[in-house]
């Protein structure tokens, strides 16, 4: 058996994380012979190398690797120990790691801002992000919840329904289209297509089901930026309904009457089945669930 202390995966983690033993002992608040003392220490006991030094960045070899998973878990375990624990003598306070896709933004400021009234002693850090960075932050085990569509399957991940997520299609309020009924698919691939950058859950799910082809050379990476388009006249664009509430209200821009269309997708919580919710991340989920839109 190998004999390790926390200390050193501590240190481990944190340099590989950051490639650098410097960075690493500035986050850790310590030397960076100490940080050095630490990894060294543990490649000892492990008997193999566990980390490389290529140009000015550390990384961690195949060993290293294993070494590296099973550090992340154990601190994660620790971690989750001491909020649980200090989390169970005072229930209704903690802090919640939660990121959401940039669709979900505007439902989930709303949640949050009722969670928080609720338990006026809870903390929270929302981010912002794309799918891949969603899905790289839940492996990592740096989020206690991701909201976002069409999970994948094929990752270790616990997922849940909790709310319909309509994409619908939008155009400038004067727009050819916009007093056209049962516009069909044919009369769309007439005009210049806008809708998220390749990888997008919108995008994706837009060409799985229309079959229709997106000019490649109008990617836009956020839903504002394609509204912003959309007011401009520069096309048709394909949005939550929920992200541009506000902008359809105020006659801003006008949802088209297309054939098949809304597509209805579902926003969903997730959370990565490795980690153990806290009481607090429990009363989240819980009230998600039963949140109502309005």
């Amino acid at each position: 058996m190998i004999y390790f202390n926390v200390k050193q995966l501590i240190s481990f983690e944190a340099v590989i994380r950051l490639r650098s033993f410097t960075k690493a002992a500035k986050k850790l608040n310590l030397t960076q012979p100490a940080i050095y003392m630490q990894v060294k220490q543990l490649q000892e006991r492990v008997g193999s190398d566990i980390f490389t030094i290529q140009g000015k960045e550390v990384f961690p070899t195949l060993i290293g690797a294993k070494v590296l998973k099973a550090s992340k878990t154990i601190i994660n375990s620790l971690e989750l120990l001491s909020v649980d624990i200090e989390q169970t003598l005072s229930p209704e306070t903690g802090h919640l790691n939660i990121a959401v896709a940039t669709t979900a933004n505007s439902f989930v400021s709303r949640v949050l801002a009722a969670f928080k009234k609720k338990y006026p002693k809870s903390s929270f850090h929302l981010e912002v992000t794309n799918r891949k960075s969603l899905l790289e932050k839940l492996e990592d085990f740096q989020l206690d919840f991701a909201i976002m569509g069409e999970p994948p399957k094929e990752l270790l991940l616990e997922s849940e329904i909790i709310m319909e997520n309509p994409l619908i299609v939008i155009a400038h309020p004067k727009h050819k289209l916009v007093k056209q009924k049962n516009i069909t698919l044919k009369d769309l691939k007439k005009e210049i297509l806008i809708t998220r950058e390749q990888g997008s859950g919108t995008r994706m799910t837009i060409e799985r089901i229309t079959d229709l082809t997106f000019n490649s050379d109008i990617e836009i990476n956020s839903n504002e930026a394609i509204v912003e388009a959309v007011q401009a006249g520069l096309g048709i664009g394909f949005v939550s309904k929920h992200t541009v509430r506000l902008e359809l209200e105020n006659n801003v821009i006008k949802q088209l009457n297309v054939i098949n269309f809304p597509i209805t997708r579902y926003w969903h919580i997730v959370s990565n089945q490795q980690i153990q919710l806290s009481p607090m991340a429990k009363q989240f989920k819980a009230f998600i669930h039963s949140f109502k839109l309005k």
